[in-house]
Order: structure tokens, then sequence, then C-alpha cells
């Protein structure tokens, strides 16, 4: 759609409105593309100053579209070489899943047997987290993307206090796993939501307590949210 408004620019000031209206009705039902269009004709420079992106306006934030896909596969490209420059790679390589989905690039973290994130019913750090969460600091914080940090924990139940269970514990990993980031230089700005999702979305559904259960979710998100700034009265 992107590359349909652009390759369309130089043609759009040889139409007049009308005709320029009805070819985009008659040659696209896509929504966005006829309000890319309209936007022209508000500020046709809109395509000039950008680099074809369409704005799509919800209330108070501005959705940039953006070509994600490429930008999202180059930063997994480069997160997989620059992990496999750490020490220990060799003994947690299948602990880090690097996958794209209709969300953005989602960075899994997952315990095993014999090498875990986090001690047992804790949420502290251990530091071999600690040096993936700083490789994927230094390669994330240079795109514009916001992110979402979730925690989840296996179906093992929390006994040390009747006022803490699972729910507290994933949180208070994905918390600390976002406070570690924002030490490391990230922008706090950028992180969009940190969630504990407790047992509730299992890895391995048929094996509630298998350690792979446990794992730390940084998703770098698609879209690229910019607040919009009110205008002086």
């Amino acid at each position: 759609m992107l590359l349909t408004v652009r390759s369309c620019q130089r043609g759009l000031r040889h139409l007049d409105d009308g005709a320029l209206h009805r070819a985009v009705v008659i040659s696209s039902g896509d929504p966005e593309l006829k309000a890319g269009v309209a936007r022209y004709f508000r500020d046709p420079a809109v395509f000039d100053s950008s680099r074809g992106f369409v704005p799509i306006q919800q209330q108070d934030e501005e959705f940039v579209s953006q070509p994600g896909v490429e930008t999202l596969k180059e930063l997994q490209e480069g997160l997989q070489q620059d992990l496999k420059r750490l020490m220990e790679y060799a003994a947690i390589e299948g602990q880090i899943s690097l996958r794209l989905t209709s969300e953005g690039l989602l960075i899994e973290l997952v315990d095993t047997d014999s090498q875990a994130f986090f001690d047992l019913s804790s949420a502290e750090l251990k530091p071999v987290l600690r040096r993936v969460l700083q490789v994927i600091v230094a390669r994330v914080k240079d795109v514009p993307n916001n992110i979402a940090i979730s925690g989840h924990t296996d179906a093992r139940q929390y006994h040390k206090t009747p006022f803490y269970s699972n729910w507290e514990l994933s949180a208070a990993r994905a918390l600390n796993a976002r406070r570690a980031m924002e030490e490391m230089q990230f922008p706090p700005a950028r992180v969009e939501r940190v969630i504990g999702h407790a047992d509730r979305f299992l890895l391995s559904p048929d094996k509630p307590l298998d350690p792979a259960n446990r794992r730390i979710n940084i998703l770098v998100l698609r879209e690229v949210k910019k607040e919009k700034t009110s205008e002086a009265s």
C-alpha cells in the first residue's frame, strides 16, 4: 500500500482532485490508502518530507506505518550476531528465541533444567540474564520502536506467603528486567507496557512444571507511536 501511494506521487499533481479521487476509489478499497491520498491534498509536502510513510491518526496518537518487516528482520539478524559473541552463548543458545510475529519481533528468554535466568521463586536477575539484556539493549535502543516486557512462570504454586503468588512473581521479574534495561540506557519512554502473566500462557501446556514455562518476553513492537503535541491556543 505504501509503495502504491509513493509510486503515485509524481502523477498526483497532474490530476485534478475529482479525477484522482475517482481513480483511487476504483483502484483500491483500502481505506488507509484513501486516507493517505486525502492527506496529500491537505498537505502535499507530506510525501516530500517523509520517506513515503502514511500517518494514520487515532485520537491522541499518531501511528506511522513503516517498512516494518524489513526493519525488524535486520534487527533480528543483528541481535543474533551480537548474542553469538557472548562468552556463554553455547550454553544458552537454546534458551533464546528470536522470531517475527504479527505484533513485532519477539525475544523470548526461557529457563532450562541446567540453566535458569532466575532462581526458583526469585525475581532477582542472574548475571547471565543481565549480560543478555545488555546485548539486547545495545541493539534495540537504536531503533525507534517501543517495547513490551512480560513475565511468565510455570504452574508451580508460590507458598512462601499467602499474599504473594505467581502473578506477583511474574510481574516482579518483568519489572526487574525493565529496570535493568533502563539502567543500561534503554529509554524509559519507549517501554510501552510491563505485564505479569503468571502461569496463564504456558509454553508447554502439557508439561505445566516444565522450566521452559518460566520466561521473560521482550516484544519490539512493529508500530511506532508518536504522541501528538497540542497546539497553543
